[in-house]
């Protein structure tokens, strides 16, 4: 766990992954070599993935009319992205879980809020796109990197 947490990760487990890392997006166009060949395995950091599992926790979804609401994912005007904050100072639980839901993180446009984050102890805002990869049966999700915004 603090390898995942504290230090560069090494990329060493085999196939245990949720695509939630944006290295997990081996396509061919962004690879030297066939992705899928025997002697190119896919590898990934188990502990990170299942840290991100069990956060999910920390994001609800609430009904909203006909859809299903959930925090933290952009609107549907716009591409679906994730965005989220990094904060400053250790907080309670209950805490994270009513920050994730601030609308700042349901807009394409973060500015108008800055200064009400940043009073909150919010200090970075970062967006990853979700994009499918492949077509009918063979499509796959994955993120793209995280950009500060």
């Amino acid at each position: 766990m603090g390898e995942a947490l504290f230090e560069r990760w090494a990329y060493r487990d085999e196939k245990l992954t949720m695509r939630w890392d944006p290295q997990d997006d081996r396509r061919y166009a962004l690879m030297d070599r066939d992705p899928t060949a025997t002697d190119n395995r896919s590898t990934t950091v188990w502990m990170a993935n299942l840290l991100a599992y069990r956060a999910l926790a920390l994001f609800p979804c609430a009904q909203g009319g006909n859809r299903l609401l959930q925090a933290c994912w952009s609107g549907l005007e716009q591409p679906e992205a994730f965005t989220w904050p990094i904060w400053d100072q250790p907080l309670a639980i209950s805490t994270i879980r009513s920050l994730l839901w601030h609308p700042a993180f349901g807009q394409q446009d973060v500015t108008p809020y800055r200064s009400a984050l940043r009073a909150m102890g919010v200090r970075a805002v970062y967006r990853s796109l979700r994009i499918a990869v492949g077509s009918r049966r063979n499509q796959k999700i994955n993120f793209t990197p995280a950009q500060a915004i």
